[in-house]
Formats: C-alpha cells, structure tokens, sequence
C-alpha cells in the first residue's frame, strides 16, 4: 500500500471476500484486522482477491498462532518492502548519473530514452504494474500518479528524438522520467525506514522475555523452550536473568527491575509468595517460582497484544483524511488533464508537457494518509514505554479533550493500606495503649489492611505485643483471639450489635469516629465492649501532586466513593478536592458521570475495583489503576500499569500532544497539496514566472511523506511530565 486510497481499497477488497464480515487496514501500521463472521476463512480467496488489485501479502499464515508469529509476519513485509525500495532507487540513482554524464558528453539524444528506460520499466517495474492495475479497476491511486507522470516524461523525450519541433530537447524530458523514479523510490525507502522505527515498541516488548526457561522435571533442572512451560510448573531464574514467566515466587529472595512493565525507574524488592513479572530482569537472588502465566497469557504478553492492537486501530479524526483520499486521485488526473490543455492553447507543447507531468507527481496523498496512523503508531507505543497503556486510537484522541478527572478513593487516591488516627476506650476497664496491644496481638494473624494498621501503630508506640492464640476470622463480622488467656474480639459496629453488646456505648463510639471522617473498629474483651480504634486509610504520598498536575492542566478533579461520606469528606479536604461524593453504589457512581456528560463534560473516570466497572465503561475515557480488579482494567479504555496517580496527567498530555501532531500532519499534508498543485500547474507563472519543474515536484513528494512520519516519530522523545525517575521516587 503506498497511499491511505490504497488501504480503503484493500478494506473493501477484503470485506467483499465470503467469511469476513469486517475489515479494518490501517495504512500506517501495514496491517489488517478481519472480523470473522462464522471463524472461518479461506487464505486462497484472500489472497487471490488482493493479487487482482495489485496488492500482496508475504507468504506464511494469516493469523498466526502467537503474538510472536504475528510480530514476525509483519516484520517479513516491511523487510521485503525496504529490500524492494532500496534496490530500485540504487539502479534509479545509478541510471540518472549516467544519464547526467550521457549529457555532459553530448551524446547523440536516442541515448537519454535508452538509459532513461531500465530506471522506468525495471526501477519504477512494481510502481507501473500497481498503478496500471488500480486504473483498470478504475481506482486510480498513488502509482497511478506516479507512473503515468513518468511514462508521460519518458515517452515526450522518446518522441523529441524524433520531432524535436513538438516535443522540444529530449534531455528535459527524460531528466525529470528518471529523477521522478528515483525520487519516489528514495522517499518510499526513508518513510518505510521511519515507519518501521515508528513501530518497533512491539518487537522491543517481545525481546524483553527469553526463549527459553529452566524448570524442574524430576528433580532435576531442565532447559525447554518457553513455549513448552506448562502454568504450576517451577521455574527456575538465576542472578542477573531476564525472567520467563509470570509467577509467585515459591523460595529465595531478591530485587527486580520491572521499568519495562510499570515504568518504574527503581527496583523493587520481591519475596516468597510475591508477584514477579515476564520480562523483568532479576537482581543478586536466584528464586523459583510457581509459573501462572506463559507468553501471550502473561502480563507482558497482554500489553504487548494491546499496543499491537491500540496500533492498528483508527482514530475518528482519520476519517476526513479517509474521505479527501477516496477521490484526491481523480481529482488530480483532472487537473493534470485541465492542466496539459489549458497550457497547449496559450504555450508549446513542452511547457505543457512539463506541468501536467509536475502535477502527476507533486500530488500526495501519501502524507494524507500517513498522518494519524504513524502519529498512533508512535505514541501508543511511548505510553507503553512510560508506563500506560492506550487500547485505541479512539481513546486516545478523547484523552485531548478530558476536562474532569472522577476519582475513586480507596486503592486509587489512598493506598488501601489504613492507619491508625484514634483510640477511645472505657477508662475504668482499660487505657488506650493496653487496648491497642491486646488488638494488634489478635490481629497479628490477619492478613486484612485495618490488622496491618493496627499493627503499624502498636509498633511506632514501642508497645510490647503479647502472644496470641485460638486466632479465627469470622468474614464480614471480625476476628476472634486469646491474649493473655483473655478473649478477645474484635471487628465492625454491625459485628459488635449482633453479638449483643452495649448498643448505646457502641453507637456513640461510631458516630464520634465516623463524624471525624474514620472508619470504626469495635474491641471486645471478655464479652464487654471496652474500646473502639478508628483508622484513616490515608492519601498516597503523590496524589496531592498527581491533583495539582491535572489543575495546572485545566483539569477538574473531582472524588467519588462508596465509602462513608466523613470518611470521603476527610480525603477530599486534605487534598484539596472540592467536590466530592461518598456512599455512592457502583450504579450512582455511573450515573453521576452521565450526568456531567449531559451538562458537557468531557469526564475520565480513574478506579481500580469491580464496583468501578460501571463507571469506567459510561465515561468519556475510563483509566484503570495498575493494581486493580481484571473487571475494571477489561471495562477500561486506559490502564496505569503501576499504581501511581500521576501516570493521568501524563496520560492525557499524551493524548493532546498526540491530537496536537496529527493536526500539524493533516495541516501539513491539506497544506501542501492545496498550494503544491495549483504552482505546478503553473497558475502563477503568467504573473511571478513562478513554476515547478518534474524533477522538484518529485523531491517535495517524496519529502511531504517523510516530513509528516518524522514529525510523528518526535512523539517518542516529547516531553510528557516529570520523569520516570521522578514518577517512580
């Protein structure tokens, strides 16, 4: 495909062929999506349809059976179509030098035509025959232009030879045939060498897991290819070494670097029954691990297939591009034709000759089409690289327009990890610090974030913890311990009333806590209420920066939670958020969101739980935290691949900068054609004897294409924010 009339032409070429139901090219990337209507398909039928219209794909399957093989199809195409550039512009470059030498030496003018002809009908072979096929079709494209501009030149200096009276010097003529062929083959070369750069985040994800792992097969330690590790398996990974799978680890400790996945510019430390990556690289520890995700099912694997997949997908703003290029090459056969006639009445027929031919090839529909793919190409796979995930093109062009941020609190402003604020207990019975004791001592066995926090606080007060025993959770009501041959329990205010205890004692220690924007914890010894301890699970260290991005930004955030409103009120005061809801149900939550839409908003909603599945899907753009529940990052059109809030700012940078780009591509390419065809026409030569020979209409073709794919490519070294490292600190 040399232009975007080229990849609707494919699409509707492919969805014509029985089974396919749907198609989606994306001229930028080189790739094609099918929708299947019964998960059949007939390659032959694909193919061969294809091959009528002059197109092509490489041998191998369609489809293939991994990510990988995918990545490598796609890697076959691009090299054969460099390898194919590259050879015909060396033999056009190698022919115009002859034919320059030819001039200087006043060689007899059949030599230019005889020189001139293996540039057109060997170099320029592919270009003739798809330009020729696509007219017969009667959907003239790029080739089309290009081809018959150059046939037009060759076959002006052939008939010069022959009545130079009519056509004028041979050597104009088949200068501007050759260099138009080398020119047009010289800017294909560069923008496949640019396009390829512009997609190559997928093939870098994919070389960051090795082909091979080490696992445990009877005892013993065995080499196999990672295809063949099985989930449940142990793998084993030695100091300094790329890590296969997925997994947890089982034995052995160390620190790991997983930028590649998060973003994260710090290693991490990780231990027995912790989480470890695919692809990330192992510290000073050797580890075994229980394998729980191989290749295409890992984490890596699932980023990798959604970039892939985010790159071939199109943006709404690429359909005015789609609409021009449908019929800018007939446009341009019209004028070409208006041009050739209107200069034979009112000059000679060389001058004629030589602006229709100028016309032909100054033309670029190529840049038109070029301009949003290789822009998304470019920036999805950035996102990736910084640590957040884009599913679509269509996502991240609404992230341009974000003018309210929705927050979940817990898990995505705080941590989930809470801390103690309060202790009240009934004096005469016992003091606060014996109370928090006897509670982190029944609580050391919990595995819950509040026994973490109580357990946090008892430390810092250099309290002594006692001994537990008989420790039983009771789910949804609380804990039971013996501390001291006491017993204990210890667990929510519902928890408390069912088991009968002092309501009016209890109610009054809940509302206290709960009007100071904490969450209650009722402590019972020896049947009698005697204590309750609220905690506060706090704001993360950097979401009152996170905040202050997105305000600087034009931003407004907002919070919305289901937890108690004090609770929510309390948050939203130490971050400075002045609008915010608690108690709301995962369908509230939604609901509030549509309601903003209603009034013109344009609202990104940020959670990390299933309760905010609903609301990820009704807003403009959902963003699911990197921590949270598979439901929320599946309902999500954005994922933080670490669980750090600042990455949303940096996610909707992204998306202006990248709109920003593909309207200074599309500004360029409209730009271009609309001023770059009416001077090669000659309108202003009559009044500024300004006019563009063949030859620069050929340069300014080829460099109007490789402008627009090395504007896109800036999107991979643009400023975004505060570093990784700072993000990551």
């Amino acid at each position: 495909m040399t232009c975007q009339a080229c990849a609707l032409k494919v699409e509707r070429i492919l969805g014509a062929v029985p089974g396919i139901e749907r198609a989606e090219v994306n001229f930028g990337s080189h790739t094609a999506s099918l929708h299947l209507s019964d998960g059949l398909l007939d390659e032959e039928l694909v193919r061969n349809g294809l091959a009528r219209a002059g197109f092509g794909i490489p041998p191998g399957r369609i489809g293939g059976a991994s990510l990988e093989e995918d990545v490598r199809f796609s890697e076959l195409a691009a090299e054969q179509e460099l390898s194919r550039n590259r050879r015909g512009f060396y033999l056009a470059a190698l022919g115009t030098l002859l034919l320059i030498g030819s001039h200087q030496l006043h060689t007899p003018p059949i030599v230019g035509p005889l020189i001139a002809a293996p540039i057109v009908f060997i170099a320029g072979r592919g270009i003739l025959i798809r330009g020729w096929k696509a007219a017969a079709q009667m959907a003239p494209d790029m080739n089309t232009l290009v081809g018959l501009g150059t046939l037009v030149a060759w076959s002006a200096g052939l008939f010069a030879v022959f009545l130079p009276q009519w056509f004028g010097g041979a050597g104009d003529h088949v200068h501007a045939a050759a260099m138009i062929m080398a020119f047009v083959l010289l800017g294909r070369w560069m923008e496949a060498r640019a396009r390829t750069r512009a997609g190559d985040s997928v093939r870098s994800l994919l070389e960051l897991t090795p082909a091979t792992a080490r696992v445990m097969r009877l005892g013993e330690e065995v080499e196999v290819p990672l295809d063949q590790v099985k989930p449940g398996q142990l793998v084993l990974v030695r100091p300094g070494e790329r890590v296969p799978v997925d997994g947890s680890i089982m034995n052995g400790e160390t620190s790991v670097d997983e930028s590649h996945l998060t973003g994260e510019s710090f290693p991490v430390e990780r231990g027995p029954g912790e989480k470890i990556y695919a692809g990330s690289m192992n510290g000073l520890g050797s580890i075994s691990l229980q394998a729980t995700g191989i290749g295409a099912v890992s984490a890596l694997g699932r980023i990798t297939q959604a970039v892939q997949d985010a790159q071939g997908s199109r943006a709404p703003i690429q359909r005015m591009a789609d609409r021009v290029s449908a019929v800018f090459v007939p446009v341009v056969l019209v004028i070409a034709l208006g041009t050739l006639l209107s200069w034979l009445l009112i000059a000679d027929a060389p001058t004629a000759i030589s602006r229709a031919v100028a016309v032909l090839v100054i033309a670029c529909p190529c840049a038109l089409g070029l301009a949003t793919p290789t822009a998304i190409l470019v920036a999805s796979g950035r996102g990736a690289k910084e640590g957040v995930l884009v599913r679509t093109a269509e996502a991240l062009e609404r992230l341009a327009d974000i003018d309210t941020v929705a927050f979940d609190k817990t898990g995505t402003l705080t941590a989930g990890r809470p801390e103690v604020r309060r202790v009240l207990s009934q004096d005469e019975l016992i003091s606060p610090d014996r109370l928090l004791a006897l509670s982190a001592a029944a609580e050391r066995n919990s595995e819950q974030p509040i026994a973490r926090g109580i357990l946090n606080e008892a430390s810092k007060r250099g309290l002594v913890i006692p001994v537990s025993q008989d420790f039983r959770a009771q789910p949804g009501s609380g804990i039971l311990a013996t501390v001291d041959d006491l017993p204990l329990w210890i667990g929510s205010p519902r928890g408390a009333l069912g088991r009968g205890l002092d309501a009016e004692r209890v109610e009054s220690w809940t509302q206290e806590l709960v009007g100071g924007g904490l969450t209650p914890v009722i402590v019972e010894v020896e049947g009698e209420a005697v204590g309750a301890i609220g905690l506060f699970d706090a704001p993360r260290p950097e979401s009152a920066e996170a905040l202050a991005q997105l305000e600087k930004q034009g931003i407004e955030c907002l919070l919305l939670s289901g937890d108690h409103p004090g609770a929510v009120t309390l948050i939203a005061e130490e971050l400075g958020i002045s609008s915010s809801q608690g108690r709301l149900q995962p369908e509230e939550k939604a609901t509030r969101i549509q309601e903003l839409e209603v009034q013109g908003h344009r609202v990104a909603m940020v959670g990390d739980g299933v309760n905010d599945a609903p609301a990820l899907a009704a807003a403009h753009v959902g963003i699911a935290m990197g921590g949270g529940a598979d439901v929320a990052i599946e309902a999500a059109d954005c994922a933080l691949l670490r669980d750090d809030s600042r990455l949303v700012a940096l996610l909707t940078t992204l998306g202006r900068k990248t709109l920003k780009t593909i309207r200074v591509n599309l500004c360029w390419a409209f730009g271009y054609n609309l001023v770059g065809l009416p001077v090669a026409a000659g309108v202003l030569a009559p009044w500024f004897e300004v006019s563009i020979s063949p030859t620069i209409a050929a340069a300014t073709m080829s460099a109007s294409s490789v402008c627009v794919v090395l504007n896109s490519l800036r999107l991979r070294w643009v400023s975004l924010g505060p570093s990784r490292g700072q993000q990551g600190g």
